[in-house]
C-alpha cells in the first residue's frame, strides 16, 4: 500500500497534539519591610548669653555719664615706659595696660563721677569685693587709706591684696570740684606691685581738670 503524503502530515499534527502543555509555576515574591527613616535630630538653638555686669562694677546713670562727660580730659605725664594704651571705654577717662614680671599684667581705669559715688567706705568695699575680700567697717577703712596726690589735688589711696595673694588693687580716690576721681590700678598682683611707684609718681607729675 502506498502511503500518500498526507498520512504523514497527519501523523505529525497528531504527535504534534500530544505534546504536554508547558507547565506554569507561580511564585509569589515577599517584599521585604521598609525601615522608616530615623527622625531628623532635634537642634536647639544656641542663644547667645546675655551680657553681664561684672560683680562690683560701678553702676552709673545717664546723669552720671552726663556729668563725667563735661568734667574735662586730665593733663597726663609722660606715659611710662611699658605702659600702653588700653580699649577705649565710654565711662573711662584714660584705659592703660600694664606689664608686671612673669608675662603679669595690671590695667590703669581712670573714671570721674558727680558726688561722692556712695561714699569712702562703700567705694574701698567694692574694690574689696572686686578681688574676693569681704566687706570691711568704716574705721578699718579709714585705718587703712594713705595720702595721695595727683598733681595739686590731694586724696586718699587704698592698696588691697586678694587672701590668697594673686590679685591687688592700688586705687586713688580725690575729690574735686564736687566730683569724685577715681584712678585704679588692678590686676595680678605682681604687676600691680612691680608698678605701684610709678603709678604713684605717674599721678603726681599729672593734673586733674
Amino acid at each position: 500500500m502506498r502511503l500518500t503524503p498526507y498520512f504523514f502530515l497527519g501523523g505529525l499534527v497528531l504527535l504534534a497534539g500530544c505534546k504536554p502543555a508547558a507547565k506554569v509555576t507561580n511564585y509569589e515574591v515577599k517584599s521585604e519591610p521598609v525601615a522608616a527613616a530615623p527622625a531628623a535630630p532635634t537642634v536647639t538653638p544656641v542663644v547667645a548669653p546675655t551680657p553681664q555686669t561684672a560683680p562690683g562694677a560701678m553702676q552709673a546713670t545717664e546723669a552720671m555719664k552726663a556729668d563725667a562727660a563735661r568734667a574735662g580730659t586730665p593733663k597726663w605725664a609722660t606715659l611710662p615706659t611699658g605702659w600702653s594704651v588700653g580699649p577705649e571705654n565710654a565711662m573711662r577717662k584714660a584705659t592703660w595696660i600694664v606689664p608686671g614680671p612673669n608675662g603679669t599684667k595690671a590695667e590703669i581705669a581712670v573714671t570721674v563721677f558727680p558726688g561722692s559715688v556712695g561714699g569712702i567706705t562703700a567705694n574701698v568695699n567694692r574694690w574689696r569685693g572686686q578681688i574676693g575680700l569681704p566687706p570691711a567697717d568704716e574705721a578699718s577703712i579709714a585705718a587703712s587709706a594713705q595720702e595721695a596726690k595727683v598733681g595739686s589735688d590731694a586724696g586718699q589711696r587704698f592698696i588691697l591684696t586678694s587672701t590668697d595673694g594673686k590679685k591687688a588693687t592700688d586705687a586713688f580716690l580725690i575729690p574735686k570740684n564736687g566730683s569724685t576721681w577715681f584712678l585704679k590700678l588692678s590686676g595680678d598682683a605682681a604687676a600691680v606691685q612691680a608698678n605701684a611707684n610709678t603709678f604713684a609718681q605717674f599721678l603726681a607729675a599729672s593734673q586733674l581738670p
